[in-house]
């Protein structure tokens, strides 16, 4: 975490006194890791700031700003995190959703161990069992059950992997679907442990939004040659209000229910967090041991990875 002097005042917030110089190269690098983990189910993008011991500039840096109190410093840190953010994003979404849709159960017993990964850090973060807290996580894992039990499949599911293959993407809007998906994707990303990538993947938004993404992408590069802007524009038109409320509104909601209600909320992300692997479930009827073979390997990596990245930042 960054070294700084703190006091508080008669609410119990935290005050700064003094501040280090920004960090701007690790401003960077932490932007690119929390670009790359929500595109990756099961990894957090608040837990890779974690990582970087950015977590506490970025809060401060988010919620100052959603409530109009405009620095240089946090307007400097939003902007620099956000752009190389971005940047990440854009650049590998397509690869992302090309592979989801083409090797699914490889990729998802990988998302599997990388979402497991992270419940050493919240299990960490809570410092002992409480009521309050087991009480968070039933009604967690109560809430990603119901979840899981009402997903719906995707269409065409057999159409789009075979456009897939042949390089191309299918897009198909679905407004209340993308609204949600954003709101959930943009409130999960401000918490360690918890993948705004994977509440795309519970909604069955996951490879379209990824796959708008990179179609924007190419049309951008193209100067409007390549493809039609309404393609992907009515997909990430309505993901991007829904991040906008979320990042208003839910942020600074999570974030009071953390100060006031520790216990409870941590015990809610981990119930949240442990029944998450039920709604990316990676085998199908008739796969071949081989695939369970290769899906226990590819978890296992994908927890070592997660569990060592929360680790270095404890």
């Amino acid at each position: 975490m960054e070294a700084v002097d703190t006091k508080k005042d008669s609410s119990g917030e935290v005050g700064r006194l003094k501040r280090a110089p920004l960090p701007v190269v690790r401003s960077v690098i932490g932007g690119v890791l929390m670009g790359l983990a929500n595109l990756v189910p099961g990894v957090s993008g608040g837990t890779m700031i974690l990582v970087t011991g950015l977590y506490d500039e970025f809060i401060s840096s988010l919620a100052d700003v959603t409530r109009l109190k405009f620095t240089k410093r946090n307007i400097t840190f939003l902007v620099i995190v956000g752009c190389a953010a971005v940047v990440a994003v854009v650049a590998l979404a397509g690869t992302l959703s090309r592979a989801v849709t083409l090797h699914r159960s490889a990729m998802f017993s990988l998302f599997i161990g990388l979402t497991l990964g992270g419940a050493p850090l919240l299990i960490r973060m809570l410092k002992g069992i409480t009521v309050a807290s087991v009480v968070g996580v039933v009604v967690g894992l109560g809430i990603m059950i119901t979840v899981a039990a009402t997903k719906e499949k995707p269409p065409d599911k057999d159409n789009i992997r075979a456009a897939t293959a042949t390089g191309e993407f299918v897009i198909n809007a679905d407004y209340p679907r993308d609204v949600a998906a954003g709101a959930l994707g943009m409130s999960a990303m401000v918490l360690p442990g918890i993948s705004g990538a994977y509440m795309l993947l519970v909604l069955n938004r996951y490879e379209t939004i990824l796959a708008s993404i990179s179609v924007g992408k190419d049309y951008a590069l193209s100067l409007g040659r390549d493809g039609n802007a309404l393609d992907f524009l009515r997909v990430i038109i309505p993901t991007a209000i829904g991040a906008v409320i979320s990042l208003v509104f839910l942020s600074n909601l999570l974030k009071w229910m953390l100060h006031r209600h520790e216990k409870v909320t941590l015990g809610l992300l981990l119930g949240i967090l442990l029944g998450s692997v039920i709604g990316i479930w990676p085998f199908e009827a008739g796969s071949q041991a081989g695939d369970y073979a290769l899906g226990v390997l590819l978890a296992a990596a994908g927890f070592a990875c997660t569990a060592f990245l929360s680790r270095i930042s404890a």
